[in-house]
């Protein structure tokens, strides 16, 4: 194919070769932009230089960041950009108290905003924040819809209080907090003249464009399909938190509309999610669609999952409204994204 005419426009996406990244780095391409992604190694970028962005190589530019929580590792890397998007994160779980989880989340997310702000230059326009519905959702709260107008404080105050016993799952949810407060922080502080916006995708399922070598490098949010999927699992694997889906394709598309469009997603939060898609439900799809897959568990069709994949009543529930809008349609819904999924993941059976 032909890549289309560069813009003469360059956005920075940070840990280009994740999940997330990898797609709205398509994306951005597909739109002539020309991308700069970083990755902590320089190699861990070719498979996408010879797979997915293959026709775009002459608008890659892949530069390595080691350490992000660095003080000024963003300082060379952000200059001349139109946008900055901030997917990466210096999360490790082997980590397990609070001053190794969450300062590190903060300092990732505040450096590359401060790098930004000193060194970008004057044409840059947005810095969009890849948070999660982590920094939103309260697990006390139910039942309860929740909002861009919400946020966490519940996990940031149990992981205080509980010290070196909190759990890994109850200080990500606090990192993620407390990252993206900093980037709110950092905007009223400094009154940037670009946008700052945040992205607060669910669980996020759908097809990679550039698959892993191996099924065990998959994203921990497609390693549940792909037990499924494989039957690597004889049972039905558990729900990731709380389940609550987006497609990367929608996740994806709203960072680019984020950048693109600086005056109205400035100082906004854009959640998304956008139902509940779980592991019952992906292997009741699978096994229609693939019924000579008798490896796929059965486990209890149609528990654990509403029709059409809505929020169960009386439970917790996410509103999308302000997404969908900026988008200008629904979410691909969780049955599409999981069909989509398998096509890709066939490769590995």
């Amino acid at each position: 194919m032909s890549s289309p005419a560069s813009n003469d426009k360059v956005v920075l996406v940070s840990g280009i070769n994740g999940y997330i990244a990898s797609t709205i780095g398509l994306d951005l391409l597909k739109k002539g932009y020309t991308l700069r992604g970083t990755s902590r190694f320089a190699h861990s970028a070719d498979a996408l230089l010879k797979g997915a962005y293959r026709d775009y190589v002459d608008r890659v530019q892949m530069v390595s960041v080691p350490d992000m929580t660095i003080a000024g590792a963003f300082d060379e890397t952000v200059k001349g950009v139109t946008a900055v998007i901030h997917t990466a994160s210096p999360i490790d779980f082997s980590l397990k108290t609070w001053d190794e989880f969450v300062p590190v989340a903060v300092a990732g997310a505040a450096g590359i905003l401060l790098s930004a702000y000193k060194h970008a230059g004057p044409q840059l326009e947005s810095f969009v924040l890849t948070s999660s519905v982590a920094a939103i959702i309260d697990p006390s709260k139910k039942p309860y819809d929740f909002t861009e107008a919400d946020w966490n404080t519940y996990s940031v105050a149990k992981a205080k209080e509980l010290g070196e016993e909190a759990p890994g799952g109850l200080l990500y949810q606090a990192s993620k907090t407390e990252a993206e407060r900093a980037i709110w922080v950092f905007r009223d502080e400094y009154k940037p003249s670009f946008s700052i916006s945040a992205v607060n995708p669910g669980v996020v399922v759908g097809p990679p464009v550039q698959p892993p070598p191996t099924a065990s490098l998959l994203n921990e949010t497609l390693r549940p399909t792909w037990a499924v999927f494989s039957g690597s699992s004889p049972a039905i694997p558990p729900a990731i938190g709380s389940a609550s889906y987006v497609d990367v394709r929608d996740v994806a598309a709203i960072h680019v509309w984020c950048a693109e469009h600086a005056a109205e997603s400035n100082g906004q939060r854009y959640l998304m999610a956008n139902g509940r898609g779980t592991p019952q439900a992906a292997a009741d799809i699978l096994r229609k669609a693939y019924p000579h897959r008798k490896e796929i568990p059965v486990g209890e069709p149609g528990n654990d999952y509403e029709e059409g994949y809505g929020w169960p009543e009386g439970g917790q529930s996410f509103d999308s409204a302000k997404a969908k809008k900026a988008l200008g349609r629904e979410f691909v819904l969780y049955d599409q994204s999981i069909l989509d999924t398998a096509k890709v993941l066939e490769r590995y059976l």
